[in-house]
């Protein structure tokens, strides 16, 4: 009897242990593609948008300010760092997800690549996090001291100070690449992968203890409580603001406090393009907190296991593969950030992609009016006479060309347009003087007869 329920019993622990491998299996599984294909939409995307950040603040029509420089600072950092991600973490999974033997996956088989790879990882990483550090603090020093502003907030101390970060960032992790190496585990019949070498791995442990707690521990600290301090000073200075509009439109009635009241509005105007940006800037380092606090944590979790031999669960591997699609997002979403929160970004970001319109436009024009040119010329002049006198029928690039090609290119200016009536005309009047041509018309070709077209209108 007892060695029957004995029995019953471990059955239904080996069931249940089955079960919870298959769900456990199934969960690594679907993280690992959701993490997969979300990194590859959010790398392009991120990678692109930091591309056009850093072409819009370098534009002259953009104002020069010092947070300009550490945006275009920081833009360019996040795309290096997408990109070395998408070299060693993206085509690594696309190697083991989808069981591909091309070596693609370079940095795994290469020694000095794994090693650049995870220290400019590790250098990225510092100079992204606090460079986001810098401008916040930054902000809170034009909100509670506007009279220090030019002093201390101008671009030249903000490339100084960016020149430091990256200087720090750079020096810090060297580490890194002394540890780092191609490994082979061959007790578990793995693949190479880049990765910590076995003899550094409790040495490892504790750096990357103080790595972590600076890249990310410390400025995300330092971020919550500047940027409560801002918001705070935001909405006070706000509140006076409104009570100083109140004023004015109570002392508008005489004729002096006209100049001054313009003055006023000026400074208020100031003062609200600098609040926007604040708030741009407060968006940005608040979203940076929420979406790299939770990799951080999991991170760490996992290291210390390992350094310990602990097994890691399942559910933790899969944790972390979603915060580091959140990780990602971070960074993917700071261009969508600028758009939202920046007018002057949209008003020149919006220029850009015209001027290539209209780059492109001006261009396909060219090339159609060298065609004409070049149709004109190989057209033979045909003359025919009309009651004695001689009519000479003038190719010329507009006249010797379709209508509908002749619709496109109405929308000239109106000195093009008489410099080719110009032409036309004289040719003319030289080969035949008894002919009344008129020069406000074109004449566009036709096998039934000649049509007269104004130019400049809709055929």
């Amino acid at each position: 009897m007892n060695t029957t329920i004995e029995s019953v019993s471990i059955k239904n622990i080996v069931a249940k242990r089955s079960t919870d491998d298959n769900f456990d299996t199934q969960l690594l599984n679907f993280c690992q593609l959701f993490r997969l294909y979300s990194s590859i939409i959010l790398v392009i995307v991120g990678m692109i948008g930091s591309m056009l950040s850093i072409k819009v603040f370098s534009s002259t029509k953009i104002r020069r300010n010092s947070s300009n420089e550490y945006l275009i600072t920081m833009s360019f950092v996040v795309a290096l760092l997408l990109f070395n991600y998408f070299c060693d973490e993206v085509l690594r999974s696309i190697v083991r997800v989808h069981h591909i033997n091309l070596p693609i996956n370079l940095v795994d088989f290469s020694g000095p690549l794994c090693k650049c790879s995870t220290y400019l990882r590790h250098t990225l990483r510092f100079a992204a996090h606090w460079i986001v550090v810098a401008f916040t603090l930054e902000r809170l020093i034009v909100v509670y001291f506007p009279l220090q502003t030019s002093v201390l907030c101008n671009p030249r101390s903000a490339r100084r100070i960016c020149l430091f970060i990256l200087i720090i960032s750079f020096l810090l992790p060297f580490y890194s690449f002394l540890m780092s190496d191609v490994v082979v585990d061959i007790e578990n019949n793995r693949t190479p992968e880049c990765d910590i070498m076995k003899k550094y791995e409790s040495i490892y442990f504790y750096l990357t203890t103080i790595y972590g707690n600076l890249t990310l521990t410390f400025p995300i600290l330092i971020v919550c409580i500047v940027n409560i301090l801002t918001v705070r000073q935001l909405l006070r200075a706000g509140r006076l603001r409104k009570k100083q509009q109140q004023q004015q439109q109570l002392s508008q009635t005489k004729k002096v406090d006209s100049a001054n009241n313009e003055y006023v509005n000026m400074i208020v105007k100031n003062q609200l393009e600098n609040d926007k940006v604040t708030w741009m800037l407060v968006v940005i380092s608040i979203t940076f907190g929420i979406l790299n606090f939770p990799y951080f944590i999991l991170w760490l979790i996992i290291s210390i296991m390992r350094v310990r031999h602990i097994t890691t669960p399942a559910y933790m591997h899969a944790g972390r593969m979603i915060a580091e699609v959140f990780y990602l997002l971070n960074y993917s979403l700071y261009f969508f950030l600028y758009v939202i929160s920046r007018r002057s970004f949209r008003k020149v970001l919006i220029e850009k992609m015209r001027w290539r319109c209209d780059w492109f436009e001006q261009w396909r024009l060219y090339e159609m009016r060298l065609d004409a040119a070049v149709h004109s010329q190989q057209m033979p002049r045909q003359e025919h006479t009309r009651n004695g006198n001689s009519n000479i029928d003038c190719h010329t690039s507009l006249t010797n060309i379709r209508p509908s090609s002749s619709r496109r290119l109405l929308p000239l200016s109106t000195m093009q347009a008489e410099q080719l009536l110009t032409t036309t005309t004289t040719t003319a009047t030289n080969n035949n003087n008894n002919n009344n041509i008129s020069s406000h018309m074109i004449t566009s070709e036709k096998t039934n007869g000649v049509y007269p077209y104004d130019y400049g209108n809709t055929v």
